[in-house]
């Protein structure tokens, strides 16, 4: 799974953060107390992984199909969703290249997954494109929507592209997918989209803070009656660039050159493509990329809901500490939850509370006041409803009494 440097980034600062707070706290603590000063270690415990609130139906609803020059087929139910296959194509400094095409050539092709955290299995595959000192590699794997009601379902696959440079030079890379959707034998199935509110979509170009959420592939051209539909997600949170536009056109209009569609209305064969326009890459650096398709909107299986938690205050018993939990990339409906053990006692906020609207650089935050009452060891976790369990274990004790009073 690619790794998320941003992500590292945030919380290796929110880890500077509170560890010079704490410092600064504990200097304090020889004035505060009359009893004498307290010593205060905080160490991570592992974190536990659970089953979300919202339970997962276990069954795969997705069949994949990988081909040469890493095209893709999704089908979902064993319905068609489009036609034929969802086209990679590549632009690297100016060339236009399918994948696998001279200069370049494919390294290894649908190849199975490597294993998740925690060993899981994964379904789906990868494959890996070269270019002189650059590699693309395409990840296709089965991932869960996000349930509006009852279960969580199988029935979205995310694709996944790292792109490598390993070049001493800078190099431009962008990447073009086109799909013909194919739902309930009609090829001119036309779009809506969250941030396109009462609107069917024929002939449309969103580009840069336009492009939503996500597109709705609809069955019929009535938001009432859409029949059968299908998504196609592009929010990733910070982990992963979404694209920079994205068209509803026709297969009927053509290209502008070979990288370039026109936008025009379906005229009852439409097809919807979305580009990562070029962007330089330097020496050494990488660019990650990410869409979905299927049933559903599709669930982030990484930096979803990640949250690092961060205490200020004081420890000495009777005094209130902090407990702040940053929150990057919320999930949808995210809550989380305090657990103090006894010998500490929550004094402001609510234990379970929903995790806020991000700010301007896509981070939030929840906090919680509470005081400690004795010395000791103390496991506090906060529990999100996405699943993950975090616990730090606090000891505290009188400084030369190390077994607590």
């Amino acid at each position: 799974m690619f790794a998320n440097l941003s992500n590292r980034k945030f919380f290796f600062q929110v880890f500077l953060t509170g560890i010079l707070g704490l410092a600064v706290t504990m200097l304090g603590y020889s004035q505060e107390s009359i009893k004498g000063p307290v010593e205060v270690k905080i160490q991570d415990d592992k974190t536990v992984v659970v089953e979300p609130i919202v339970p997962l139906d276990p069954t795969d609803h997705v069949q994949l199909r990988g081909m040469g020059n890493m095209f893709l087929q999704i089908r979902a139910d064993n319905q068609n969703l489009h036609l034929g296959y969802l086209q990679t194509m590549f632009q690297i400094d100016g060339r236009v290249l399918f994948p696998g095409n001279p200069p370049g050539r494919i390294v290894s092709m649908n190849q199975p997954l490597p294993q998740g955290k925690g060993k899981k299995a994964r379904t789906g595959f990868v494959s890996q494109y070269e270019i002189e000192n650059l590699t693309i590699t395409q990840e296709v794997e089965v991932v869960p929507s996000k349930a509006s009601s009852g279960k969580r379902r199988l029935d979205t696959a995310m694709v996944r592209y790292l792109i490598h440079n390993k070049d001493k030079q800078a190099h431009k890379v962008g990447i073009r997918i086109i799909m013909n959707p194919f739902l309930g034998n009609n090829r001119g199935n036309l779009f809506a989209a969250p941030n396109q509110p009462n609107k069917v979509l024929d002939g449309v170009e969103l580009k840069d803070k336009m492009v939503p959420d996500f597109v709705k592939v609809l069955q019929n051209p009535d938001l009432k009656n859409p029949g059968n539909v299908a998504h196609m997600t592009y929010n990733f949170g910070k982990a992963f660039d979404r694209p920079d536009r994205v068209l509803m056109t026709s297969q009927r209009g053509g290209f502008i050159n070979q990288w370039d569609l026109q936008v025009a209305k379906s005229m009852g064969i439409s097809m919807l493509a979305f580009y990562w326009d070029p962007k330089e890459i330097n020496a050494g650096g990488k660019r990650t990329l990410a869409y979905a398709f299927g049933k559903g909107i599709a669930q982030s299986p990484e930096g979803d809901g990640l949250m690092s938690v961060v205490f200020g205050g004081s420890f000495e018993p009777g005094k209130v500490f902090t407990v702040a939990a940053y929150v990057q990339d919320p999930a949808h409906g995210q809550t989380l939850t305090l657990e103090l053990p006894q010998g500490m006692q929550r004094v402001e906020g609510k234990e379970r509370q929903p995790v806020p609207a991000v700010d301007d650089d896509g981070n939030c935050l929840v906090m919680w006041k509470a005081r400690v009452l004795n010395t000791g060891r103390f496991p506090l976790r906060i529990h999100s409803s996405t699943g993950i369990t975090q616990t730090k274990i606090i000891t505290i004790n009188r400084v030369g009494d190390k077994a607590g009073s």
